[in-house]
């Protein structure tokens, strides 16, 4: 998700007081209004993959799904899985810098590049006078297959959508009534 907003995303634990436990939170710091959109965005597709994941756990229990795991160990390979496939799709949606090869969009696509790697520069240097601890190292695990594919098939089928702002002049309009 940060990558493809350009933010960093920073994870934090806080005591909450209702469910009297720790929760995690994401949090992303970026050029504004990037970290809000991330932050949206992030919000948006955890409720979709949760209620995916709820789903494909519930399958697993009852039989409908196979697999060789415990059904919250299959619910996490799906859900990695589906994570993957959403992003793919994200970064479809997200412009980048344009084609090269394409005579109209000469140097166009390189002052993009240029104005994100100033962001990252300033998202670097607000970042260094916080304390903020390293990522932990990710262990290596075997996953299951079918959670897999079920995943795969699953974040591809998420309805995403540009926003209407395109940076254009004129926002598009619907026709008037006649």
């Amino acid at each position: 998700m940060a990558k493809v907003f350009n933010v960093k995303a920073l994870r934090y634990t806080h005591w909450c007081e209702t469910k009297k436990n720790r929760v995690e939170r994401a949090k992303f710091v970026g050029v504004s209004p990037a970290q809000h959109i991330a932050l949206y965005a992030y919000e948006t597709l955890l409720a979709k993959l949760t209620q995916a994941r709820n789903a494909y756990v519930a399958g697993v229990r009852t039989g409908k799904f196979r697999s060789s795991y415990s059904a919250p160990t299959a619910g996490d390979h799906f859900a990695i899985a589906w994570v993957f496939a959403v992003e793919s799709k994200l970064q479809e949606l997200v412009p980048r810098g344009e084609d090269p090869t394409m005579p109209e969009h000469e140097g166009a696509g390189q002052g993009l590049v240029a104005v994100e790697a100033q962001h990252q520069a300033l998202i670097e240097s607000y970042l260094a006078d916080m304390q903020i601890g390293k990522a932990r190292k990710v262990r290596d695990a075997e996953l299951d297959l079918n959670a897999q594919i079920a995943g795969m098939l699953a974040g591809t089928k998420v309805d995403l959508h540009a926003g209407l702002a395109n940076g254009a002049e004129h926002a598009p309009a619907l026709p008037p009534r006649t």
